[in-house]
């Protein structure tokens, strides 16, 4: 990543589960703080998504600081349930994660550049997205030369990752995050916010699931290679 006048550092990790994924293994990597929240986890499906979720944020964190052993890395819960760094190793770290059924991915950055990520399965069954949108995202939608069904997930995916940055998740009305513009390119799209205009989402389709990054608008993703992680886990799509 690159800003106009400085370098700025960002590492991804983008995982997937499969059938016969030994995600038992990862307890390994967690500290004693994660160890009793995994713990008292009930559900299996939230066990997993807790386990994917840790492993990407450390092995984003480690990319980024060079950190060899993934255990000396704590992800701790914040009191809005927002990802903390604790590393002694590495300071002025932060991390965004997401998951999504087999799937999770997290982004690793410095403390200067505040950044989300989110990803979502594309479902017909969207009700609930379609009800929060503005007027002025519904005729967004029409103008789009891409599934609508697609549309509302780049959409929820945009807000969702901006909530990230602004710790606030969705106790903040999702019309807070309007749309207000977005542009289609070969393998991605952009998107601008109405309220935010300093940042700025960055999406891709892979398979069945939308992916997108919100970043400030003044730096720029190394699309190349963030297209070929996703490439490695999913196809890619054309939002064309």
């Amino acid at each position: 990543m690159s800003e106009l006048n400085e370098s700025l550092k960002a590492s991804i990790c983008i995982t997937r589960f499969v059938a016969d994924s030994p995600f038992e293994e990862i307890v390994d990597y967690l500290q004693e703080e994660e160890l009793s929240y995994y713990a008292g986890l009930q559900v299996e499906k939230r066990r997993k998504s807790f386990l994917l979720g840790r492993l990407c944020a450390k092995k984003a964190i480690q990319s980024y600081s060079d950190i060899e052993n993934l255990k000396r890395i704590l992800i701790r819960r914040g009191i809005f349930q927002q990802p903390i760094v604790v590393a002694t190793l590495c300071s002025n770290v932060q991390v965004s994660i997401t998951h999504s059924n087999d799937i999770g991915a997290a982004i690793a950055f410095s403390e200067g550049c505040s950044m989300g990520i989110d990803i979502e399965k594309i479902s017909e069954e969207s009700e609930v997205i379609e009800s929060v949108l503005t007027q002025k995202e519904r005729n967004l939608i029409q103008t789009l030369s891409m599934n609508s069904t697609a549309a509302l997930y780049l959409m929820w995916t945009a807000k969702e990752a901006l909530s990230k940055i602004l710790k606030t998740g969705f106790t903040t009305p999702p019309q807070v995050f309007e749309i207000e513009k977005i542009h289609l390119h070969s393998s991605y799209a952009s998107s601008e916010y109405t309220n935010f205009s300093q940042f700025k989402a960055t999406s891709f389709q892979a398979g069945d699931y939308i992916v997108s990054i919100v970043h400030p608008k003044r730096t720029l993703i190394d699309l190349k290679m963030l297209n070929y992680l996703i490439s490695k886990t999913q196809a890619i799509c054309s939002f064309h």
